[in-house]
Formats: structure tokens, C-alpha cells, sequence
């Protein structure tokens, strides 16, 4: 009877502190105490939490911007013209975190390297989003940034003549600039780009770039900007670069059925680029020049190209518009052409030559309205694409948010 009195005991004992640990009270916290003992308001602690809140969320910046685009091709090969309706949706944000930012943007597309257009096409079917960038910024000094990832491009650039304008870069960058006086300021810009990987062999491609600048202020509005580069491809030879779209030139052979063509030659490419910006009548004038040569030895001696134009006005604020034209040769070797230009003939690339012209017009400072239109050539026929003269018409409807 007495072991059953003090198992009864135990019992009660374990149930009364069970009881007191499920039914205590949670420990306050000091806001709730301070509101208590009447030391603030419960208006004065809200404040407090929003202030934390917006602190937080001043560190996040969001963009983006949706474009809706007709695009016509007429095509010197018979029974290939295209009329597409297109769109480009790109969503991106950035936090800022002491010296530190990190981007990331996701895009619409089919994973090209050079387009995040998306066709309207496939009886309504839902379209995918790829990941555009993804990459860590530090400013390690007011005068360097590092960064690393899929990134925007760190090149200075005034032309698509070596970089498509979707195109980011992946692997590592590093961004230098002197402001010498307050009218000359000095800039080098340098990347170790990942081009392709395989686990078959050794020979990874790997882009070498280096650039150097600068830009000088010649008065109130007018400036001139020079830049020359030095783009080294590591092992371009060496298979295929696995890319989604290839475009229009190059000299190449084949590699394995189903996979993208190899290079046969290196690249090495010269580029020297330069702007000149002036105020004529209160309106921007900008005249631009860009010229490379493959400085590698290659199989066809067409290692050559350039651009030259201007663009004047600029549409961006509103009811501000703007008028460019361009006339740009690019020769089959003159740079690797999956990564140049996707809208100069009718799949990109090199081995054209032709016209650029457009209008912009911005209503607000959210929309731009603009029609391009590009005429091409086949700069030598006897290598590819052939005979494939093009003309391009793009309408483009533009949102920023």
C-alpha cells in the first residue's frame, strides 16, 4: 500500500509540473514590458519595428521590363521569311549589404545566350523563365569592384559588334577607375570568363579579356570616350563551346551529330571603340566608332570589322525621342560571332554587312515606343550562310518598372 501512495505521489507531482509547463505563460519580450510599465506608447514601439523594416528593405532595389516586339524577316532565300510577335520579360533585384551586392535577374527566352525573346507559338503554351544573372559584387574601394557570377557585361561598349546587348557574361570581373582631375578619369576593366567545361578532357575555354580607358571632358556636355581591348579565346578550338544558339560565321566543323559545330581558328581580337558626345540645340549628339581585328592567324584572312554612326536625341524621359543610324561591316573571322550581334541578318552573327537606322519616342518616362530596321548583305558569299540577304523590321513596345 505504501509503494502505491508514493507511486501516486510521483505521479500527481510529475502531472502538477507538466501542467505548470504547458500552461505557463511565454516570457515577454522588453517592448511588451516597457508598454506595461508605461515607458512607451504602443505606437512609439510600431515605429520602432518600421524603422528596422525600412532599413531592410532600402537595401533591396527592384526593376525590370516587359517588351512586346513584331519582327519580320524577308529573306534572299526563297520561302523563309518569318513574321514573329515576341516578348522579352526580364525581373530583376539587387540587396545591397555593407560593401557587398548581390544581383540576380531572370529572363524569358529558350536559354540563348544572346536573345530573352520568347515567340508567341505552341497553341498558347506557358513559357519558361531561365536565371539571366546571378552574382556577388564587392566594392572593394571606392575605385575597385570585384564580382563574381553571371553578370551584367563589365565591358565598356558603344556598339553589339563583339557583345550582344542580352548577353551575360559568366566567371569573374574586375572593374578599376582613377578620377585623375574632374575632367579626365581613367578606367581598366578585366575578365576571367568560363566559355565551357567538359569532363571528357582538359581543354576548358576560358575567355582572357583586358581593357583599357578613358574619358575626358572637353566642356559642359561634350566629352570623348576611348577604349582599347584585348579579348584572348583560350582553346576556342577545342570542341564546341555547348552553346544554345549558333549564329551566322566563324569557319567551323562539325563535331558529333546533335551538338553545335567547332571552331577551326583562334581569336584574339583587337577592339578599339570610341565616342564623342556633344549638346546641339539642347539635344544630345553621340557619334560612335568601333573596329576589331583577330589578331590570330586564321584560314580565310576575313578578321576584320567595324561600325561607325551616331544617334541624336535620346528617349528616356518624357516626350523626348531619338533617331540613330549605324553601317557596320563584320568579316566571318573577325570575332567569335555567337556572341556578337543576334539581330544584324537574319540569325546573327558575321559574315554581313549592312544599315542600321531607328526612332524612338518616349510618351512617359515608363514607356518607349521604337522601330529598327536592318539591311544586311552576306559580306562573302562563298562562305556561310551563302546568299542570304536580309531585311529586318522590329516594332517594339518597351515598359520599365
Amino acid at each position: 500500500m505504501r509503494r502505491f501512495m508514493v507511486i501516486g505521489f510521483i505521479a500527481l507531482g510529475i502531472l502538477s509540473a507538466s501542467n505548470n509547463l504547458l500552461f505557463a505563460e511565454e516570457p515577454k519580450t522588453l517592448e511588451e514590458l516597457l508598454i506595461e510599465k508605461g515607458t512607451i506608447t504602443k505606437e512609439e514601439a510600431a515605429s520602432v519595428q518600421e524603422t528596422k523594416l525600412s532599413k531592410w528593405v532600402d537595401r533591396f532595389s527592384f526593376a525590370g521590363d516587359l517588351r512586346l516586339r513584331h519582327d519580320s524577316t524577308i529573306r534572299e532565300a526563297p520561302n523563309r521569311d518569318r513574321h514573329r510577335q515576341r516578348l522579352r520579360l526580364r525581373l530583376g533585384s539587387t540587396l545591397k549589404i555593407d560593401n557587398f551586392l548581390v544581383g540576380i535577374q531572370l529572363a524569358s527566352g529558350d536559354g540563348s545566350q544572346t536573345s530573352n525573346n520568347q515567340s508567341f507559338d505552341s497553341l498558347f503554351s506557358q513559357k519558361p523563365i531561365w536565371i539571366r544573372q546571378a552574382y556577388l559584387q564587392w566594392k572593394a574601394a571606392s575605385w575597385l569592384a570585384l564580382t563574381g557570377g553571371k553578370m551584367p557585361n563589365p565591358f565598356f561598349r558603344v556598339t553589339e559588334l563583339v557583345w550582344d546587348d542580352d548577353l551575360a557574361p559568366e566567371g569573374f570581373a574586375e572593374n578599376v577607375t582613377f578620377k585623375v582631375t574632374e575632367m579626365i578619369v581613367l578606367f581598366i576593366n578585366a575578365g576571367q570568363l568560363v566559355l565551357d567545361e567538359d569532363s571528357t578532357d582538359n581543354n576548358d575555354q576560358w575567355l582572357f579579356a583586358e581593357q583599357v580607358g578613358t574619358r575626358i571632358g572637353l566642356g559642359k556636355d561634350t566629352s570623348v570616350t576611348l577604349a582599347g581591348a584585348f579579348y584572348n579565346f583560350k582553346n576556342a578550338t577545342e570542341g564546341s563551346f555547348g552553346q544554345v544558339t549558333v549564329q551566322d560565321g566563324n569557319t567551323r566543323v562539325p563535331v558529333a551529330t546533335g551538338t553545335p559545330t567547332a571552331l577551326v581558328n583562334n581569336y584574339r581580337v583587337l577592339n578599339i571603340t570610341a565616342q564623342f558626345g556633344i549638346k546641339v540645340a539642347d539635344l544630345p549628339l553621340a557619334l560612335y566608332g568601333d573596329y576589331i581585328k583577330n589578331l590570330a592567324d586564321t584560314t580565310t584572312d576575313q578578321d576584320t570589322g567595324y561600325q561607325a554612326g551616331l544617334q541624336i536625341g535620346k528617349a528616356s524621359n518624357p516626350r523626348t525621342w531619338e533617331v540613330a543610324y549605324f553601317y557596320r561591316i563584320t568579316e566571318t573571322d573577325a570575332t567569335v560571332a555567337d556572341i556578337a550581334d543576334s539581330d544584324f541578318g537574319p540569325n546573327g552573327g558575321t559574315n554581313h554587312r549592312g544599315h542600321v537606322a531607328w526612332i524612338g519616342y518616349s510618351p512617359t518616362k515608363a514607356l518607349q515606343l521604337k522601330a529598327k530596321y536592318v539591311v544586311t548583305e552576306v559580306e562573302d558569299e562563298t562562305l556561310p550562310p551563302g546568299e542570304d540577304d536580309t531585311k529586318r523590321l522590329f516594332l517594339d513596345m518597351v515598359v520599365k518598372f
